[in-house]
């Protein structure tokens, strides 16, 4: 359960996100044991929602993997790679988080598998995408469309953690 948020502009991505992690009914907010669903590395941002377990895996292909261009079949051609290299790994895994991926100052929406499409000027997943996204839509940041979803939904929760891709 969790909500990550995004706002393009003309000088950076800026992206926000809740940090709950939830098992059944507990949730682990701690900064001891907190799994990062936002991350910054290989010169992309991703921000995923969904299971830990694929999140963390997609943190560690993207290490050292990242698309050849940054055009909606860039970005599909890398979730393919994704998918041979997870099942390599979990042989019949198959992804279905949500992320939304930063690179080369584009943002992309990516639903479950591998429907993707360019972000113009805003966009949130998860749990709380739909209170963050009324709240982006009325101007607000990432940050505070994250707050807003945390206010309002059962599925989200502070700490926000914050990352920016400048132009």
């Amino acid at each position: 359960m969790t909500v990550i948020a995004a706002r393009k502009t003309p000088e950076a991505i800026i992206f926000a996100a809740d940090t709950l992690i939830s098992d059944g009914f507990t949730k682990a907010t701690s900064s001891d044991i907190m799994h990062s669903k936002l991350f910054e590395q290989n010169e992309m941002v991703i921000g995923t929602t969904g299971e830990c377990y694929e999140g963390t895996m997609m943190e560690l292909f993207s290490r050292n993997h990242r698309p050849v261009n940054s055009n909606r079949l860039g970005i599909i051609d890398f979730l393919v790679e994704f998918k041979e290299w997870i099942r390599k790994k979990e042989g019949g895994y198959t992804p279905k988080n949500g992320f939304l991926i930063a690179f080369e100052q584009k943002l992309f929406r990516v639903y479950r598998g591998l429907d993707v499409y360019e972000v113009r000027e805003f966009e949130a997943i998860g749990s709380g995408q739909d209170f963050a996204k009324a709240a982006l839509h009325l101007g607000h940041t990432p940050r505070e469309a994250v707050e807003v979803a945390c206010k309002l939904s059962l599925y989200c929760s502070e700490p926000i953690t914050e990352i920016s891709m400048t132009a």
